[in-house]
């Protein structure tokens, strides 16, 4: 073989391994950029350990951690109102004990990441309790991988209110759940939780 013929295949290997590396250059950058995508929290990730609430809807319901900041109220653009208080019926309906609606919500999430089960499962409406267990709840909640929750926003007026939470996963996206509410002689009732789009 000449020296010109040795020198024109090294330079075609060599255009190849160059070719490869780019090739691979590029798709370890496109797999980094997905997973960066995927794993970017709306607030810092919480240290520990992350839940999620799939109690309407195993797919599609997570939770996660605990906010680093309190939003205000009558913020937020909500998608459903809160059923008419007059015709709510609050036998069976989940009680808020104390606080806000707004605290509820903070407090429903925060239990999700502490693994307390009980607490988040007594938390949940009532329909939402209907057929599911604290185990079940936490066995469900175990399978997301979410990284923080968010409150985006509330409107609390006299006797009604609703609550907006965003839950970022690394799996599924940022997914909003609208939490109602309804007052009947001062206290305050669930009235309903669903995810109500993505983000």
């Amino acid at each position: 073989m000449s020296e010109q013929a040795q020198n024109n295949n090294q330079q075609m290997i060599m255009i190849a391994l160059a070719v490869i590396a780019v090739l691979l250059a590029a798709i370890v950058g496109v797999m980094i950029w997905q997973q960066t995508r995927a794993a970017a929290p709306a607030v810092p990730v919480a240290s520990a350990p992350v839940a999620t609430d799939p109690a309407a809807n195993p797919a599609a319901d997570p939770n996660a951690a605990a906010p680093s900041t309190a939003p205000s109220t009558n913020s937020g653009t909500p998608n459903q109102a809160a059923p008419d208080p007059a015709a709510f019926d609050v036998s069976g309906a989940t009680k808020v004990a104390k606080g806000t609606p707004t605290d509820f919500v903070t407090a429903y999430y925060e239990a999700c990441d502490k693994g307390d089960w009980a607490a988040a499962y007594s938390m949940l409406p009532a329909d939402k309790q209907q057929g599911q267990t604290p185990e079940g709840l936490q066995q469900q909640v175990e399978g997301y991988s979410v990284q923080s929750f968010s409150i985006a926003g509330s409107n609390i007026e006299k006797d009604k209110a609703t609550v907006i939470a965003d839950q970022v996963t690394a799996s599924y996206g940022t997914f909003e759940n609208q939490w109602t509410f309804v007052k009947k002689d001062g206290t305050w009732y669930v009235a309903s939780k669903a995810v109500t789009g993505m983000k």
